[in-house]
């Protein structure tokens, strides 16, 4: 293939290898490097990245990739739906509805992510989260997440952007629809409004985790005031001293009584308990 085709073993390695995505414009073929991102199939704060090789020449377009990335029927089903564009737009149609319908699966990730962050919130305001430290690992997981798709994101729109000025032939940059853009930039604004919802979320849990050891603190306070007079009154009553009055037993539990009751009103009244 390398031979019919003329494709170089350093082509084939940097479209199998982790390469940020780019548009390499040569005399013969253009070869763009383009990343997608899917959901994690197990973990909820990760995602997984595909990097895609598209080799493009004036009659043929290659695709090179490890996994399944996307639904072949799907993308046919776009074909079929604009035959026109698709004889008018040859293979630069072909290339930008690959691209874009890689680029939509973004918003699944998003959506669920969105989701997510809901159901957090909602179990933090409730105090519904039965593990905390779980809770915080998947949020920390979530924001570099995301921070990785906005890298990737850009990367992409940059390739979009080299698109525009493609020497190729075959390649036409009036045939590029300007929503491609639009889609990656609007992913890009929702990921960097979600990375502000988590960092938001992690200051509301650890609000509200200040909220409840300032209760308990609360709870503390209140149990020893209103032990300390009671105390007190028993210290002193209790001295053995010459000439001290002898006052009932009755007397004195009335005293406690009566200073562990004005203590419970002081707080009840601040708000305290």
């Amino acid at each position: 293939m390398t031979v019919l085709l003329d494709i170089s073993l350093e082509t084939l390695e940097e479209i199998i290898e982790d390469s940020r995505p780019r548009l390499d414009d040569y005399l013969t073929y253009m070869l763009i490097l383009f990343k997608s991102v899917q959901q994690h199939p197990h973990e909820r704060d990760e995602k997984t990245e595909h990097q895609i090789g598209m080799i493009v020449y004036e009659n043929v377009i290659i695709t090179l990739h490890m996994n399944q990335i996307l639904n072949v029927e799907q993308l046919f089903n776009k074909f079929r739906k604009n035959p026109l564009k698709l004889i008018r737009g040859k293979g630069t149609y072909m290339v930008t509805r690959y691209i874009d319908t890689l680029i939509d699966q973004t918003i699944d990730v998003i959506d669920d992510w969105r989701m997510f962050a809901d159901e957090i919130e909602k179990a933090i305001l409730d105090n519904r989260i039965s593990d905390p430290k779980e809770t915080l690992s998947v949020l920390i997981g979530i924001r570099e997440s995301i921070f990785d798709t906005i890298k990737i994101l850009q990367a992409d729109r940059e390739v979009v952007s080299a698109m525009q000025d493609a020497k190729l032939s075959e390649f036409n940059p009036s045939f590029i629809p300007r929503e491609l853009d639009d889609h990656i930039r609007h992913e890009i604004d929702e990921l960097d409004i979600l990375r502000q919802v988590i960092s938001d979320l992690m200051n509301l849990y650890y609000n509200a985790e200040s909220s409840k050891l300032n209760k308990t603190m609360a709870r503390f306070s209140f149990a020893a005031a209103l032990l300390l007079f009671p105390s007190l009154i028993a210290g002193i009553f209790g001295m053995n001293n010459p000439g001290f009055p002898l006052i009932p037993f009755w007397v004195v539990m009335l005293f406690m009584i009566g200073a562990m009751g004005i203590v419970w009103l002081i707080f009840k009244m601040k708000k305290f308990i």
